[in-house]
């Protein structure tokens, strides 16, 4: 294969490479933020969430727990992971948190939804990131 070939096959490599990552993270990012979001001004259920399963010798992993709303009539949560920060991460142990849509936060959301914006924004960066390089790779190399 001739150098110009590989360099051709490289760069179209990098330009998949960048789409892929960006419409992940996009997405991904909107997916974790919409929820937070709703948290942050009101959204869910208040309650209580009991730790079931604690994350050992790993300082950012969620812990699993049960979810109990404080209106009986909602239903609990079991199996439930964590969505931020809660004070509870020991075996047993107890703490104020919101659920909504399947999942536990911290009451406020703990900014999930600023993460979230975060890495969407990431994703929106690598898109256009992207763009430019299609639209680079399109316009016709000045004579020399």
């Amino acid at each position: 294969m001739d150098g110009g070939r590989r360099d051709a096959l490289r760069a179209a490599a990098i330009r998949w490479a960048v789409l892929v990552v960006g419409l992940v993270a996009l997405l991904a990012g909107l997916g974790y933020a919409m929820p937070g979001w709703a948290v942050a001004h009101g959204a869910g259920d208040p309650g209580v969430f009991t730790v079931t399963r604690e994350a050992v010798d790993c300082g950012r992993c969620a812990v699993e727990g049960t979810f109990a709303p404080d209106d009986p009539a909602r239903p609990a949560l079991t199996g439930a992971n964590v969505m931020g920060h809660l004070s509870a991460d020991r075996l047993g142990e107890h703490s104020r948190a919101v659920g909504y849509q399947g999942a536990v936060y911290p009451p406020g959301g703990d900014g999930a939804w600023q993460r979230g914006a975060a890495l969407a924004g990431g994703g929106l960066a690598a898109l256009l990131l992207w763009l430019w390089l299609v639209l680079r790779r399109r316009r016709p190399a000045p004579d020399a």
